[in-house]
């Protein structure tokens, strides 16, 4: 149990790294590293999320194919999301009322979560509707595995669907730096916040009810996911402020709350 409290060491990457910053361009625009240090970060994270959560073999098996299921995931929703701002339109007349409805609350949220001339709670409120449970509820629901699993599997394979999220999102945004951005910013991208998609992936496969799929209860399903939903949210609104430190401050926090709380369960159910 010791060795998953070494999780809270992802965070390291970014306290290492937040002087920094002004440095000159580390890549060329069209350089092929961030291709390799995708991979890099596939192979480190998912050799360790084997020895973090002390996986079997079978076990081992499935971390993969939930590498896969995020990644695939994670360029999927990233996709959505861009194409959700423009299109409430096209929701309305192929999918109804309802679906444009739907469609132009996220684009109020993602407007709330992007202007800094809204306070700071209604930006973090956007960030967390928007970001938070959107980006959540899918790396949750391509991890999760049956429920007769245990509690550290579970949270593994939540790992996992981070790890696979975290990669893809870090090569697609690299494609909007390169060439201006110095090195830090390819450490905190590849390695950071891989790892910090990872323990909040992880924890929200934990946090999904056993009925996630049943369509009428999504509303349950959305309030069980808002806790790391919310950690998520403010976390992207005090970086978007340019406060740095407070959100190092909760992203220690959310990578501190996956050991702990399966530790914490694991102590309930008899599993430690």
């Amino acid at each position: 149990m010791k060795r998953l409290f070494l999780l809270i060491g992802l965070i390291v990457p970014y306290w290492l790294t937040l002087p920094g910053g002004d440095g000159p361009a580390f890549l060329d625009s069209d350089s092929f590293w961030p291709i390799v240090y995708a991979l890099c970060s596939l192979g480190l994270f998912g050799l360790a999320s084997w020895w973090l959560f002390d996986l079997d073999s079978t076990d081992r098996v499935d971390t993969l194919s939930r590498l896969c299921i995020g990644g695939i995931g994670g360029i999927a929703i990233l996709c959505l999301l861009n194409a959700a701002k423009g299109h409430i339109a096209l929701a309305d007349r192929y999918f109804g009322a309802p679906a444009g409805l739907v469609f132009s609350l996220f684009g109020l949220t993602s407007f709330f979560a992007e202007s800094t001339s809204v306070p700071m709670w209604l930006s973090i409120v956007g960030y967390t509707v928007n970001v938070g449970l959107t980006e959540e509820a899918a790396k949750a629901i391509a991890a999760r595995t049956d429920v007769h699993d245990r509690l550290r599997t579970r949270a593994a394979l939540g790992f996992c669907s981070g790890i696979g999220f975290g990669v893809a999102e870090a090569l697609i945004y690299s494609s909007d730096y390169a060439g201006s951005a110095d090195w830090t910013l390819y450490l905190v991208r590849f390695v950071f916040c891989v790892g910090l998609h990872g323990a909040m992936s992880g924890m929200a496969v934990l946090l999904l009810p056993e009925d996630w799929w049943e369509i009428e209860r999504w509303w349950y399903t959305a309030l069980c996911l808002l806790p790391i939903a919310f950690l998520h949210g403010t976390y992207d609104a005090l970086l978007m402020r340019d406060q740095s430190i407070w959100a190092g401050v909760v992203a220690t926090v959310t990578v501190a709350v996956l050991p702990v709380w399966v530790w914490v369960q694991e102590e309930i159910v008899g599993e430690a």
